[in-house]
């Protein structure tokens, strides 16, 4: 993430001695480390929620195209349904060769 050196560090570590001095300097570094962990705790609980709410989506949409396949199977038996009805009277009436229900529509 961030491209920092051994010296950088150093240089870093020095100039905080100097300004903080060494009584500071330890409840400083705590300090920021105890924030750090706050930090990378907050952006861990951002991304497992939006995690969360991506795969609840992906599990919406999935049911939403499983709704709409079973509707169309659904219609489809219906249909089928009704030309079977529909082949039965003209059996009954006409004696003409029967529809062909079997077939896709």
């Amino acid at each position: 993430m961030f491209d920092f050196g051994f010296g950088e560090l150093l240089l870093f570590a020095v100039i905080a001695l100097v300004v903080l001095g060494p009584e500071k300097l330890p409840h400083a570094t705590r300090m920021a480390g105890a924030w750090l962990g706050r930090l990378k705790r907050a952006l861990a609980d951002i991304q497992a929620d939006i995690e969360k709410e991506v795969s609840l989506q992906e599990l919406r949409d999935r049911l939403q195209r499983d709704l709409a396949v079973a509707q169309t199977a659904e219609a489809q038996q219906m249909l089928r349904a009704q030309i079977d009805a529909l082949n039965q009277t003209l059996k009954a009436s006409a004696g003409k060769p029967p529809l062909d229900s079997t077939r896709d529509a």
